[in-house]
């Protein structure tokens, strides 16, 4: 039983201290939102700054065209998740996805720009949902390994 709990507490030590393994050395330029009133959706065009002298996400040739490595996903924080149409079975946290696109790695000291689009509920909600776009993180995966989370608001 002691053995256990020892083996449990190292693998949750060493996922806590391997997580988010990029996370100083990613910086949010800057966010841009634009509202599409006739889809229902809003589109979070984001630039990340690659700070280190690492490449960060995965670089490997492969016989495909479309490989995606690197994606973000913007978590609402509670002012915004009211607004957005939600997915409901799910343990995470996710508003309905509409598109999204970007680079598959960012380059040492170079500069990456993603986009990500998300269904929001009611055209009458439109003035609180340009206040409260930013109302959220970013998380940035590798594959499914979280690599950062950062506010979209800067503080």
């Amino acid at each position: 039983m002691k053995k256990s709990l020892l083996l449990i507490s190292v693998l949750s030590l060493f996922l806590l201290l391997s997580g988010f393994s990029h996370q100083k050395h990613i910086k949010i330029k800057e966010v841009h939102t634009t509202i599409n009133q006739f889809q229902k959706t809003i589109r979070y065009d984001i630039k990340i700054k690659n700070t280190s002298n690492k490449v960060i996400g995965n670089e490997f040739d492969y016989p495909g065209y479309h490989y995606w490595g690197l994606e973000v996903v913007v978590v609402p924080g509670k002012k915004l998740e009211k607004l957005m149409s939600m997915i409901d079975h799910s343990k995470y946290k996710k508003m309905q996805h509409s598109g999204f696109g970007g680079n598959g790695m960012i380059n040492p000291y170079a500069t990456a720009e993603y986009h990500t689009e998300y269904f929001f509920k009611d055209l009458k909600e439109l003035d609180k949902l340009k206040k409260h776009a930013l109302d959220g993180k970013l998380i940035i995966l590798d594959g499914t390994n979280v690599i950062a989370e950062l506010p979209l608001k800067k503080e």
